[in-house]
């Protein structure tokens, strides 16, 4: 297995679902219009893609679209993992695998084993996998870490597993890594803030969420960061760096905002005025009547402490049908 299978930028592509609850295809058919041929690999079912409440059937119906719809030069990674080592490899067995490149392996979670334990789950199912492993590390998540140590072990004693999706913010421990792999192991990173950090010390690409909204400028970031270009990299990074603040806000699900606005109406000609917004960040606005039922209103809120978005702006539209007198 080439080292460069894998490397690049993959997307950790979001499943979408519609009011009743199933998986929106039509949203994907949309968004495969962006990504498909930008990225290199898109990762179904990984994190974003809310992998632990998608059923079998899913999953299986959805490899199927995928495999269809995906050009030759982007791939496929599915996410198969969990804590019971037994039923991750039953999924395995159980699923068509026809069409996708490898498989994406979350850490046990929840059950906290010990780095031997972490091996023999690995062990296990790459013995049975007949694709190859990306052994996925998010301790953020899982409250387990793959130490270096395990990694190293994992790179070097099982052929099966062929890459590592890092996504800790440890950079010591990443070094550690890439200092001691072999050479045909890959190791990714997974955190899209520090996507350039890691590949300017040697990391081989990134799995990344917010290409899912700018596929190509995280595209180039990416390649101008694996060609040695950091200087042009980091225009890329900083340009990118408030989408992942604001986008990547919600990991605790989208509040509900309740906005309080006064404002000073003059002849129904103009208006100006101030607010509050309940994600903490103070607004101030101003409209104009377009015509005698239309307003336009320019607002500008300022983020305070700990607030959600930090500093945005917007333009609200709102037409009246009641006739003036």
């Amino acid at each position: 297995m080439s080292i460069k299978q894998f490397n690049g930028l993959g997307v950790a592509i979001v499943t979408p679902f519609d009011s009743d609850g199933n998986i929106d295809y039509y949203s994907w058919d949309i968004m495969l219009k962006t990504i498909n041929d930008v990225v290199d690999y898109i990762v179904l079912f990984g994190t974003t893609g809310e992998s632990p409440v998608i059923e079998l059937d899913e999953k299986q119906e959805a490899i199927k679209y995928f495999t269809k719809h995906l050009s030759g030069k982007t791939k496929l990674v599915v996410g198969i993992g969990g804590n019971n080592t037994k039923k991750v490899i039953q999924e395995i067995n159980k699923l068509d695998l026809n069409g996708v490149s490898a498989i994406l392996s979350v850490c046990p979670y929840y059950n906290k084993p010990s780095q031997e334990g972490i091996f023999a789950h690995y062990k296990a199912i790459s013995e049975a996998s007949p694709l190859p492993i990306i052994a996925y590390n998010v301790p953020g998540r899982t409250v387990i870490n793959i130490e270096a140590k395990t990694s190293l072990r994992l790179a070097n004693e099982l052929e099966n597993v062929v890459a590592l999706k890092e996504a800790t913010a440890d950079l010591d421990q990443l070094m550690n890594i890439l200092n001691e792999r072999p050479d045909n192991f890959t190791v990714l990173c997974g955190d899209d803030a520090l996507a350039l950090s890691f590949m300017s010390v040697g990391a081989d690409g990134v799995i990344s969420v917010i290409a899912n909204a700018f596929p190509r400028a995280f595209a180039k970031m990416t390649a101008f960061a694996l060609e040695g270009n950091i200087d042009i990299a980091r225009q890329y990074h900083y340009a990118l760096l408030p989408l992942m603040h604001t986008l990547l806000k919600y990991e605790k699900g989208a509040p509900m905002q309740i906005d309080a606005n006064i404002a000073v109406n003059f002849k129904n000609k103009f208006e100006i005025g101030t607010g509050y917004r309940s994600s903490n960040s103070i607004s101030f606005l101003g409209g104009i009547y377009a015509l005698d039922h239309l307003k336009l209103v320019y607002y500008y809120n300022i983020g305070l402490k700990n607030a959600l978005l930090g500093n945005s702006h917007g333009i609200l539209i709102s037409y009246s049908f009641n006739k003036k007198d």
